[in-house]
């Protein structure tokens, strides 16, 4: 049992730092402007999927990570990916009973709040101006969330298997 418990560990581990890197591989301003916050996906996801709160820690911990590769603002990342981690955490019994649209729904409303967050800290810090495009990422992750969920389900499915 320790050894599935390592593995799925791993697992999260390792695919909230594919996350990370996808956040940080330079893409073209075209498609940078659709780039979904993908650490923020990847913390949703095992938000939804733990059964205990310690995702919280670990999205903190990755958010600071996070701050320190892309040169933000140190926490800014940290308290957007703990508050979007509390408020899937909290609701994940009752969403794990829902249809798929009503989870898609939610996840957007999550990475809606993320962006709120990420763009209240950039107004408080430097007087950011928030623009309507930075919500198109919740056009992308719309479209990447049920993938993603598939993937990633389809993955630990394997690893529990195995």
């Amino acid at each position: 049992m320790s050894k599935q418990v390592h593995s799925n560990s791993l697992f999260l581990h390792l695919s909230i730092l594919c996350g990370i890197l996808l956040t940080l591989i330079p893409w073209p301003p075209a498609v940078a402007l659709f780039q979904p916050h993908w650490a923020a996906l990847m913390i949703a996801y095992w938000s939804l999927n733990a059964a205990n709160s310690r995702v919280m820690y670990v999205a903190f911990v990755y958010g600071l990570i996070l701050d320190v590769l892309m040169g933000s603002l140190l926490g800014k990342h940290g308290m957007s990916l703990v508050a979007l981690s509390f408020l899937v955490t909290k609701s994940a019994k009752k969403l794990r009973m829902t249809s798929f649209w009503q989870l898609l729904m939610m996840v957007l409303v999550w990475l809606f709040n993320d962006i709120v967050i990420r763009a209240a800290i950039d107004w408080l810090s430097y007087r950011y101006q928030p623009q309507l495009s930075d919500l198109l990422p919740l056009i992308t992750a719309a479209l990447i969330w049920p993938w993603l969920k598939y993937l990633m389900d389809r993955l630990q499915t394997s690893i529990r298997n195995s």
